[in-house]
């Protein structure tokens, strides 16, 4: 279980299959859950009416539908009894007001069949234009970028997450790209077919994963493995990785310590960015090398695994 803060934007990140969606449906309904219980201010939502809980979410989808119209007509489609400045102060907030142009005879613009007359990225602004207006006490985005280029991607993410922070409103954030989760979320929540393995805020997942599956999951490239052996020396914890022995970090110790733990076989979780190229390391053969942009990513192999290493180019 878990519990989302008012205000929060809390991402929801996992491979596919993971079960994410469906947690994203059954927040407005589409589903019901069949065990437990989702509350929105103490509020069990199944003992509301669906009309009263949709009024509570304003949901921002992957896949847009627009109808033939005009850009404000499918704004206020959020919310039929909503005034024009209402409307107008929807589409500003989510920087759709561009493009509601006054055209001199007095209809803003016109869209064609399924609003394909504008961009992916236009057509999300209207969407999102539609879930404001509504004055939601929660949004739920789902995967609402996964059909957009990837500059355009980019750029979209931003403006999501400003205008969540300059609205103010909880936010569901569903999505399979952990860049978008790291970036976006507030914290973040991690799903392995339908089991959440951990949540938490972005630099908890990335420094202290609580399982292998949210340490490969979480950072790109993904984090190495290595099966090793766990020691202690002279009262000092270390990992022996072949003919290689590293000494831990005092913070590591530290927690070792406490809890007396004994030497054992350990899987061992290196980053690729802490990885430093050396003459008497552990000894590899680089397969394929990728540039990309200010650094070098080595796809090598070691010790009988695939490893990949980040190096930094020369400026």
């Amino acid at each position: 279980s878990f519990e989302v803060k008012p205000g929060e934007m809390i991402a929801f990140v996992g491979p596919s299959g993971a079960g994410k969606s469906t947690v994203a449906s059954l927040l407005p309904r589409f589903y019901d859950a069949t065990n437990g219980s989702i509350t929105i201010d103490g509020q069990d939502i199944r003992k509301v009416t669906l009309d009263s809980l949709r009024e509570q979410v304003g949901i921002v989808p992957q896949e847009t539908v627009l109808f033939n119209g005009s850009v404000y007509d499918n704004i206020l489609y959020g919310r039929l009894d909503a005034t024009r400045e209402e409307v107008e102060a929807a589409a500003k907030a989510a920087n759709a007001h561009d493009f509601i142009m006054q055209l001199p005879n007095g209809y803003e613009t016109m869209l064609g069949d399924r609003g394909m007359n504008i961009s992916g990225g236009q057509r999300q602004r209207v969407a999102m234009g539609r879930a404001i207006v509504r004055e939601p006490k929660v949004f739920l985005m789902d995967e609402p970028l996964s059909n957009l280029d990837a500059k355009l991607r980019v750029q979209t993410r931003t403006q999501i997450a400003a205008l969540q922070r300059q609205l103010g409103v909880t936010t569901l954030y569903v999505t399979h790209d952990q860049t978008e989760a790291l970036t976006m979320g507030d914290r973040i929540a991690v799903i392995k077919l339908g089991v959440l393995q951990q949540v938490g805020a972005p630099t908890e997942l990335y420094d202290r994963p609580a399982n292998v599956f949210v340490a490969g999951f979480i950072g790109t490239p993904q984090m190495n493995f290595f099966d090793a052996k766990l020691v202690k020396n002279n009262g000092k914890y270390a990992v022996q990785l072949g003919n290689l022995t590293v000494e831990l970090s005092d913070e590591k110790q530290q927690r070792l310590s406490a809890k007396d733990v004994p030497e054992q076989d350990v899987v061992l979780g290196v980053r690729p960015d802490h990885i430093m190229l050396c003459a008497d390391g552990v000894k590899g053969k680089v397969d394929v090398s990728e540039l990309m942009g200010s650094e070098l990513h080595l796809h090598m192999t070691a010790g009988g695994k695939d490893v990949v290493a980040v190096v930094q180019t020369a400026n």
